[in-house]
């Protein structure tokens, strides 16, 4: 029987040219090469270049390597690549800058960014979470929870991975819910619609991710006041950049 269905397997899988595993493998040295460069680097404008030439070749070359399958393939698979190049850069990185307008959900790459331009960086705000303000981070608990209720609501014959978002959501409700509640802030920070469209899109899940929020807004209420670790760190960062624009003032002055 096992014989029987390696067989078929074998006959069913598709047989890969070995120029396309060679472009596979060169996508993956390539990317390689250009990650450990971008780390080496300590200018955010060369590390943000190698960024987008690393996954842009190999966007290129995984698209070249699938083409064996059809052209259509090897569009979407480039075009896949770009996509998520895009979606992490916006969400994880100050990697997606458009003229002078950078694209990022993280308030310390924002940051990071007037630091790197010369420019002042604004005192970082308690209200905001580890990676962005709580508009951004509301907005993207809604799309979770939104995609929650589809994975839920879509049939889907008990496979495992179509839990694997509400699974994600489950957990980081209640994790959210504690870092309001420790900060003294208001119920979702204020962020009334949104919470409100999370809530509605939670029904699909019983309303699961709004009790553990509440329960962990309850349990952060009685925990010590704390801002979290992200914003200890960037206040001190703050205090150390104006202490060095105020040594450079000083040297300027004597000079």
């Amino acid at each position: 029987m096992i014989s029987m269905l390696a067989t078929d397997a074998t006959r069913t899988a598709p047989d890969i040219p070995s120029w396309s595993a060679a472009l596979f493998v060169l996508a993956g040295l390539w990317w390689l090469g250009f990650f450990i460069a971008a780390i080496r680097t300590k200018e955010l404008r060369v590390e943000r270049r190698r960024y987008w030439l690393g996954y842009g070749g190999v966007a290129v070359l995984a698209g070249l390597g699938l083409c064996f399958q059809g052209w259509q393939t090897g569009l979407y698979t480039a075009a896949f690549v770009m996509l998520y190049t895009v979606v992490y850069a916006a969400l994880k990185t100050p990697y997606l800058k458009i003229g002078d307008r950078l694209i990022t959900a993280s308030d310390s790459d924002r940051r990071r960014d007037e630091r790197d331009r010369g420019i002042a960086p604004r005192p970082p705000a308690r209200e905001n979470y580890a990676t962005s303000s709580p508009a951004k981070m509301w907005w993207i608990l809604v799309f979770f929870s939104a995609m929650s209720a589809v994975s839920v609501l879509i049939p889907h014959d008990g496979d495992w991975r179509s839990w694997i978002v509400p699974v994600m959501y489950l957990v980081f409700a209640p994790f959210i819910g504690v870092l309001d509640g420790r900060g003294r802030f208001p119920v979702s920070r204020g962020q009334w619609i949104p919470a409100a469209l999370a809530g509605l899109a939670s029904i699909a899940l019983y309303g699961v991710p709004v009790v553990l929020y509440a329960v962990g807004y309850l349990v952060g209420r009685r925990l010590p006041v704390s801002y979290g670790w992200y914003y200890d760190k960037a206040v001190l960062q703050h205090e150390e950049d104006e202490d060095g624009r105020a040594m450079s003032r000083d040297v300027s002055r004597s000079g």
